[in-house]
């Protein structure tokens, strides 16, 4: 008894800092919007709402709808001026809202705006990058950017324009392959190219500060390659939710960086249904998923706080000065652990609350750990690698 009520002191504090582990809320604001299941379709945040506009369904989409709560949606026009049409792109530049590119039956290399999402405005017919669908863009230095995309095949190119009409080259070939069905935001005063697909699908993040020169912040993120994903910026972090994967199945975990390098799992199964081909934003200091595709297509609306919990940093996921990672945290089904390095021989033993080994598991030259949690009930227990004296948390929560 002495011996466990010590072990349980040591667990509890005297030997590391106790964590509140990053976990993710997720609500489900409406279940089947009043716009139809789509999917390829844009989003944004512009005038204080939520917009969604056009996309696939059975027929390709011109319709503009919006909401201020998430909930309650309003059609701003069930026909635009811009073609119907998917793999589209929308941003928020000069107070307006902009529709870019895309296909409607031919790839588009038009440029529209709205003041109000009814009223729109040819900017261009034909924007001097060549006609395209599945590109990103986002608005950085006062200019409108167009990154990559398919033209009837994978490219690299980066366009911007200080008014939507007149367009100029930043590069015909950046650093990063030749891709489509990326992410792209604005995150530390720069532009940021996050996976896709070219040919094969990438779990790179590239950035630049001027459109031409690209650094690789890295070629492997900690999450599994993959395209059709969602990425917003919100509460200094980038995020990465869902997608598609190498073997054809869809995702629905997110994760979250503080510097684009370094990757934690906030959720490695959200209570939205895994899927691709959706769109997020961040609105209402909240972030939104919205629609996709899960097998069918969806129309179902989704908000999340972030992150809760005491520490709301890299150190909240680091569980143990940095010896070891141990992701994601809460855990359901398993959970992994990062050796700083790979060692001859580790063993790692698992203790509930009470002090009891629950687990052990010993091996050669491994330096990941994938555990896994059956036989486990939901609860809090600690984590021992060999003789080390500090031992981290993990919440697992079925």
């Amino acid at each position: 008894m002495k011996q466990n009520s010590l072990l349980l002191a040591i667990l509890t504090g005297l030997f590391f800092p106790l964590f509140l582990s990053a976990q993710m809320i997720w609500i489900q604001a409406n279940a089947s919007a009043q716009w139809s299941a789509r999917q390829k379709y844009a989003a944004t945040v512009f005038d204080n709402k939520i917009w969604v506009l056009g996309g696939q369904e059975a027929s390709r989409k011109n319709d503009v709808w919006y909401s201020t709560d998430g909930d309650s949606w309003i059609q701003a026009t069930a026909a635009a001026q811009w073609s119907a049409r998917r793999g589209h792109s929308a941003v928020i530049f000069d107070n307006k809202l902009w529709v870019i590119g895309g296909y409607d039956g031919a790839r588009k290399n038009d440029v529209w705006y709205s003041q109000d999402g009814v009223n729109w405005i040819q900017a261009t017919a034909n924007a001097a990058w060549s006609a395209r669908e599945y590109h990103a863009s986002v608005v950085y230095d006062n200019k409108i950017w167009v990154l990559a995309g398919y033209t009837g095949a994978f490219n690299n190119e980066v366009w911007y324009s200080s008014d939507g009409i007149n367009w100029n080259s930043a590069t015909s070939s950046a650093n990063w392959s030749a891709r489509y069905w990326h992410s792209s935001v604005v995150f530390d005063n720069k532009i940021w190219v996050i996976a896709g697909s070219d040919g094969v699908l990438k779990n790179d993040l590239w950035y630049s500060t001027n459109g031409a020169d690209w650094t690789c912040a890295t070629a492997n993120a900690d999450w599994t390659a993959r395209r059709t994903h969602a990425s917003v910026v919100f509460n200094d972090r980038i995020w990465v939710l869902g997608g598609l994967i190498y073997d054809g199945s869809r995702k629905n975990d997110v994760w979250y960086s503080l510097n684009g390098v370094d990757w934690f799992c906030a959720d490695d199964t959200a209570d939205w249904s895994a899927r691709y081909e959706h769109n997020s934003v961040v609105f209402d200091n909240k972030i939104w998923v919205m629609g996709g595709y899960d097998g069918s297509r969806k129309n179902d609306v989704w908000y999340s706080p972030g992150l809760t919990g005491i520490e709301q940093d890299a150190e909240n996921v680091r569980l143990q000065r940095d010896n070891f990672r141990v992701f994601p945290n809460p855990a359901k089904s398993y959970f992994t652990i990062r050796l700083p390095q790979t060692a001859d021989r580790t063993e790692v033993k698992i203790f509930d609350v009470t002090g009891k080994e629950v687990k052990r598991v010993w091996g050669l030259g491994i330096r990941d750990w994938q555990i896994s949690l059956d036989g486990f009930k939901s609860g809090v227990y600690f984590i021992k690698i060999d003789d080390n004296a500090e031992l981290s948390k993990i919440v697992i929560a079925k």
